[in-house]
């Protein structure tokens, strides 16, 4: 079978995704999780407000800075929690309780944290590894010679990094660890993959995109239809209230606050709650589709891949590193080798003592005075 032909095939296990779409559990706390984050975010915020009010800037400051951690915190405790009973799911496992997906989710904040910082110094590390390259592309000669290999090899390879960031490593960093794979097993597989396997897995998650594209303007259009119809009928019966209550919440207020009288306000209030609920609930599906999506996408490509090998290469690495970085720390500590002190004397001035003219090593006399100097 031909290899394109294969992959496509392969991608059909996609449309198991749209099973995430009747998993109530998760739908559920998915919500709660941006309701939680946005409440957390809102007494923060207060809180902020009432410092900067009594001119305790630096208090708002780090009032502000600490509620956008825990804020953070709650935000990636239940989206991991909700990726992890969609990874059950997609390995057709048992489905976990609640309380436990969402101390499994909380556990995975460390690795997260620690991926992401190994792959920062990667990029690091690369980014200074080609600033070095370009500037030994600047001897004459040698270097235009030179320039002419690096330009088109560093072009593939940021090219080629860039899709792997975007289509593998960026949205399979998670299911990895969803599966409970330790920080240099998750790094290893995505780096397998990376090099072996961009292709199908862009392909993968193309049409991944596609079916949640084609899920978010279904809901979306359901959402939009029928607002507008129920809207022009509430218009009808209950009053012009509702129509400039929907012109407060489109962005203006104008209906809420151009006295349209406590009856506007009240409108105003349960469709802000009607609508927000019924715009995040159809925002909800299709987030739950790429996750699950995701979640197969690794369990199709990755989950089987072994990573002894890999780790051993990369350990043996990061050791030289370290060994190498300890020996230029020790030889710091040591000071100047004898090479490079006998280097220093030789390099430094000879003087006649008498009048400060200079000499050199050869010299029996003083050049200036005929000072004796030997």
């Amino acid at each position: 079978m031909n290899t394109v032909e294969h992959h496509l095939k392969n991608t059909s296990m996609l449309f198991r995704a749209l099973d995430a779409a009747k998993n109530w559990r998760a739908f559920g706390l998915l919500i709660a999780t941006f309701i939680s984050a946005i409440i957390v975010m809102g007494m923060f915020g207060f809180i902020t407000s009432r410092f900067a009010m009594n001119g305790s800037g630096m208090m708002a400051t780090m009032t502000m800075v600490l509620g956008s951690l825990v804020a953070a915190v709650v935000f990636f405790t239940g989206f991991s929690a909700v990726g992890i009973i969609l990874m059950d799911q997609a390995k057709d496992n048992p489905a976990r309780p609640i309380p436990n997906a969402l101390f499994a989710g909380l556990a995975t904040l460390p690795r997260f944290i620690g991926l992401i910082l190994l792959e920062v110094l990667l990029g690091i590390a690369f980014a200074i590894t080609l600033s070095i390259l370009l500037f030994v592309c600047k001897i004459p000669v040698l270097g235009p010679l030179l320039y002419t290999v690096a330009f088109p090899l560093s072009a593939l390879f940021i090219g080629a990094t860039y899709f792997a960031l975007i289509f593998v490593v960026n949205p399979l960093t998670a299911p990895a660890l969803w599966d409970g794979n330790t920080v240099m097993q998750a790094f290893a597989k995505l780096w397998h993959l990376a090099k072996n396997d961009l292709i199908p897995v862009v392909i993968s998650q193309l049409v991944l995109a596609l079916i949640v594209a084609l899920v978010a303007f279904i809901l979306f259009a359901i959402v939009g239809i029928g607002s507008a119809f129920t809207m022009g009928l509430s218009t009808m019966i209950l009053g012009p209230e509702v129509g400039a209550s929907l012109m407060g919440l489109a962005g203006s207020f104008s209906g809420l606050m151009g006295g349209s009288g406590s009856g506007g306000s009240g409108y105003f209030i349960a469709l802000a709650f009607g609508f927000g609920f019924m715009m995040s609930s159809a925002a909800a599906i299709p987030v739950l589709v790429v996750i699950s999506g995701n979640c197969l996408i690794y369990l199709q490509y990755a989950r089987s891949i072994d990573t002894s090998e890999i780790e051993e290469q990369m350990r043996s690495k990061m050791s030289d590193i370290k060994e190498k970085a300890a020996a230029a720390r020790e030889q710091l500590k040591q000071g100047p080798t004898p090479v490079l002190q006998s280097a220093v004397v030789l390099a430094t001035p000879l003087a006649c003592p008498n009048c400060q003219g200079p000499t050199t090593p050869d010299d029996l006399f003083c050049g200036s005075c005929g000072h004796k100097l030997k």
